[in-house]
């Protein structure tokens, strides 16, 4: 201490330095204690915002998250099959398969692994460039791949191999395809019943989610949802596989024999109005119309019994009543009239057997034009058969305050006036079930994917056009026309046909061509219970034969004969005889065969129309194969490829045959099954 008491500088310094260390610390706790409560605070505030994320909000930012990263793959459904009435297939889905390979994947070189490919299916050559030339990635490298040929790429390649499947279409049996249809590129219905039943057999498409990766590649999370496909139903068709392949077949043979432009087969059961086989057929005509339901014609003489119909609905005519024809040749006004063959006088029935235009012409003019009108409408003709199903036309039928004082005359012969096979067959229909006309129908049932119906389609009648025993009056005139009228080649051994020829000339841009006709014949058989109706159609055929009775009946003779030989048809052979009139068999081994046999006609050819028996002697003998134990249609139809008649004295199954097996018999022979 210095003198009065204060201190020295020195001591001075030093306590200035203590204050500034002093100020120092507590600047720098007080900054410590700033910095520690701000990161606090921003500490307090990413605890407080990563609880509202994670507690608050964080549902919201999952689902955010899910719907960046999440898609939704399809599932698409199986289609429903369309099965025939007794249950065969007719289309089926099939799995189908595009072929990848990963170049930069596989363990043998690319050149090996394309002709690896090529050994199992067909390879493109521009796919092989395409192959050869890329930088990596996916090549395609073959479409349509089965489901078998996809196991043996993926067996013999291995690693490198990718397969992307799709929905296709199988069509087990070739027949009745136009019917059938097709189904387009995005497995939808495209044409025929595959378009129109499209709403049954399409089905309920799934699906399932699946997440992106950061390199947008697809994958299925554990325990993704997942939303199964609903098949389609199943389509019941009341086709008969076995008929409709039956009238597809004959209908090509007498197209290539006659050299017809096209035509139409139709059977029916004219009990229920179920189309049992439809075919149709035209050279110049669309891969998909079907003739008999969208083509109009002039029906030409096959429109008579719907006269004799009329007449005998209103009491106007009597069936033996005997009517100048005037040797075949009519005049009305500017118009004449003529027949094939002339008659001074017929009798009504033998007008219509005989198929007399001057007989039928002078019969029209006792109806009124309104009254003719009314019973070609009763019958269908003019509107539509309200089938439900494909594109039909309703054919043309003039109101009678149109026609013209020519116009019954016209109408009464199968002109001014034109319809599909399929309304011409109905209509017959309707002779042959005593009078109800009905309304066609395709489908049957529709069955859900596990096999339980969910609808059935009954037949319906449409309306009634005549009286049973008017029906049954016309049915008898038509087994006459068959029996030793115009429709004598559609005839059967002992099985009683009826049904009317046609023959009617052919327009071309609006005026009848010269030497051009379309020849028909539309039946049913037995006559006495008709089970099936029978329509063939020939359009324009060439080679100077064109008469209904002489190409249209053969053919609807050769399709009755097939249905009845076939295997598991709607028609049993010995039910359909059992009620039919007896009928005399002229000449061959079968003459004098005893009642109630069976016999089933044959034309001595095989389905090529050529006989396919072994000739075991040049001299058109044929050694006969042992029957035992098959049916009566299966033993029939391989006599009939032989050229041999058969008669049928048995039930079930075969169980003896005479001559014996081995033996030789000529064709035409006769051979008798029990």
């Amino acid at each position: 201490m210095t003198r009065f008491g204060i201190h020295s500088t020195t001591q001075l310094e030093g306590f200035a330095g203590d204050a500034r260390e002093a100020a120092l610390a507590r600047t720098q706790r007080t900054r410590h204690r700033a910095l520690g409560v701000a990161f606090t605070l921003v500490a307090l505030a990413y605890a407080v915002r990563l609880g509202d994320l994670q507690i608050l909000e964080g549902e919201a930012h999952r689902a955010r998250q899910v719907a960046q990263s999440a898609e939704w793959e399809l599932l698409p459904a199986v289609r429903g099959r369309i099965l025939d009435r007794r249950g065969r297939v007719l289309a089926a889905p099939d799995t189908r398969y595009q072929v990848f390979l990963a170049v930069d994947e596989l363990r043998v070189d690319r050149a090996e692994a394309i002709e690896t490919v090529a050994s199992v299916v067909p390879v493109a050559p521009e796919r092989r460039s395409a192959i050869a030339e890329a930088a990596g990635g996916w090549s395609l490298v073959a479409s349509d791949v089965s489901d078998e040929e996809r196991v043996r790429l993926q067996r013999t390649i291995g690693r490198g191999i990718y397969f992307e499947s799709r929905s296709a279409r199988e069509y087990p049996r070739s027949m009745g395809r136009r019917l059938i249809g097709a189904v387009g590129s995005d497995g939808r219905g495209g044409t025929g019943l595959e378009a129109d039943l499209d709403f049954w057999l399409v089905g309920q498409p799934g699906r399932a989610e699946v997440r992106l990766d950061g390199h947008r590649n697809a994958y299925r999370p554990p325990g993704g949802q997942v939303v199964e496909a609903v098949p389609g139903h199943d389509v019941v068709l009341t086709l008969d596989a076995e008929l409709q392949r039956i009238a597809e077949n004959e209908l090509a043979r007498a197209l290539a024999k006659t050299g017809a432009g096209g035509g139409d087969i139709v059977l029916l059961d004219p009990r229920t109005g179920e189309i049992l086989a439809l075919a149709s057929e035209r050279t110049d005509g669309a891969a998909d119309r079907i003739s008999g339901l969208s083509d109009p014609y002039e029906p030409g003489s096959t429109l008579k019994p719907f006269l004799l119909a009329s007449l005998l609905s209103e009491d106007l005519v009597d069936l033996d009543e005997i009517v100048d024809v005037e040797d075949g040749r009519l005049r009305i006004g500017s118009r004449v009239i003529s027949d094939v063959h002339g008659y001074d006088t017929l009798s009504v029935r033998r007008i219509i057997s005989k198929s007399s235009n001057v007989g039928a012409a002078k019969l029209s003019a006792r109806l009124t034009p309104a009254v003719q009108h009314r019973y070609l409408r009763d019958f269908g003709f003019g509107i539509r058969t309200q089938l439900g199903h494909l594109a039909e036309s309703p054919g043309r039928l003039r109101r009678p305050e149109s026609w013209t004082s020519l116009s019954p005359a016209s109408h009464a012969i199968g002109y001014e006036i034109s319809a599909t096979s399929l309304q011409l067959a109905l209509a017959y229909g309707a002779i042959a079930n005593g009078g109800v006309l009905m309304r066609p129908s395709l489908v049957r049932e529709i069955r859900d994917p596990s096999g339980h119906l969910v609808r059935r389609f009954d037949p319906t009648p449409v309306r009634r056009v005549i009286s049973e025993e008017v029906a049954a009056a016309v049915r008898g005139v038509l087994e006459e026309v068959v029996r030793d009228g115009t429709g004598t080649l559609a005839s059967m051994a002992r099985f009683a046909v009826a049904g009317k020829t046609g023959t009617a000339r052919l327009a071309v841009d609006g005026r009848y061509a010269p030497g051009r006709y379309r020849a028909s014949f539309v039946g049913f058989a037995p006559a006495d219970d008709p089970r099936i109706v029978i329509l063939t159609r020939l359009e324009d055929p060439k080679g100077g034969v064109y008469y209904g009775g002489a190409i249209a009946a053969p053919t609807s003779q050769a399709t009755l004969k097939a249905a009845l030989a076939a295997d598991g048809v709607q028609v049993d052979p010995r039910l359909v005889v059992s009620d039919a009139r007896p009928r005399p068999w002229s000449g061959g081994p079968a003459a004098g065969s005893p009642e109630g046999a069976v016999i089933f006609a044959s034309s001595g050819t095989g389905v090529d129309g050529t006989p396919d028996g072994t000739d075991t002697s040049g001299r058109g003998v044929v050694a006969l194969p042992d029957l035992a134990g098959l049916s009566a249609r299966a033993a029939a139809a391989r006599l009939h490829a032989l050229g041999l008649r058969v008669e049928w004295r048995g039930q079930g199954a075969v169980v003896g045959q005479s001559p014996a097996p081995g033996s030789e018999l000529l064709r035409g022979g006769t051979v008798v099954l029990r």
